[in-house]
């Protein structure tokens, strides 16, 4: 059951970076989309519980500040994610998003005694973050980007604290795979709706003072984006329920960053040199290693 929640939660975020390309490619705003994106996600996720805890009652739940903070970092990381994939490309933000991988993986073999990094691990992190590079990997160049350099690293940053954030609040507050669906539902709606409220007060302000107008190509984009950010946030965070930071994270960022490169070479005609495809090779011999072991 994990391995179809991690193939799910895979497949659902690389549709995020296409959106949000697309997004680039129609004119939408990004951050009415996005706000209408956390509107909608927190919406869905109170419309489909089915739980018993009142959701008058969620400020009371242990998981609540954890909520608070993880909220804040997805609002963050989508931004990001929103420029940055019409900037500097599907692949590179892919790559520096995924390459963070380092981070959660060595936040769990210190704090946690179950996850303690074996060399098959080690293999596996090596080999996922060579692969990473080759796939990105452009024509040599003697110029350095200022604005590549900014994006990656902000986004390797982000994402990798927003990745070790949420597996440790499945480990300390949603342990068991066996926890109602419904709780985890109720956690996410509390976090979509921090991320709606941040976003709603950064971006509306600045709506309201450049006097922007919300067009519905806007909403509707972003009411598409939300659902499939609710889906893809819920089955990732059942995943991570059923493996270690080691397997889980290089396994789930391999993927993402392989399909990324092949949906950007298909449909936005991306080019691809040798040695990304020999980065896309390294990265599904990352995946069968970690997978069979």
């Amino acid at each position: 059951m994990g391995l179809v929640f991690l193939i799910s939660a895979a497949l659902i975020f690389v549709s995020i970076f296409v959106i949000f390309r697309l997004f680039e490619k129609y004119g939408i705003n990004n951050s009415h989309a996005i706000i209408i994106n956390y509107l909608t996600a927190a919406s869905f996720s109170f419309l489909v519980y089915q739980g018993d805890i009142p959701i008058s009652e969620i400020p009371n739940q242990s998981w609540f500040i954890p909520s608070i903070i993880i909220g804040m970092l997805f609002m963050g990381s989508f931004l990001l994610y929103a420029y940055s994939t019409q900037i500097i490309g599907i692949a590179i933000t892919a790559t520096s998003s995924k390459m963070s991988v380092i981070i959660p993986v060595l936040f769990g073999a210190y704090v946690y005694e179950h996850e303690r990094l074996g060399i098959v691990k080690i293999i596996g992190l090596v080999l996922a973050i060579s692969s990473f590079y080759l796939i990105f990997k452009k024509e040599k160049s003697n110029k350095f980007d200022v604005k590549i350099a900014l994006f990656s690293f902000l986004i390797f940053a982000f994402s990798g604290i927003n990745d070790t954030v949420l597996k440790y609040i499945r480990e300390i507050y949603f342990k068991s795979t066996e926890t109602d669906i419904n709780t985890e539902i109720l956690f996410m709606g509390s976090l979509f709706s921090i991320a709606f409220i941040a976003g709603l007060v950064v971006f509306g302000s600045i709506t309201l003072l450049k006097k922007e107008k919300v067009e519905l190509k806007s909403i509707l984009s972003g009411v598409g984006l939300g659902l499939v950010n609710f889906f893809s946030a819920l089955s990732m965070f059942k995943a991570m329920g059923y493996f270690e930071s080691g397997v889980f994270f290089p396994i789930f960022n391999v993927g993402i960053v392989g399909l990324s490169a092949l949906i950007g070479i298909i449909f936005f005609k991306e080019k691809m040199t040798t040695i990304n495809r020999i980065g896309i090779l390294l990265a599904l011999v990352t995946i069968l290693l970690l997978a069979l072991n």
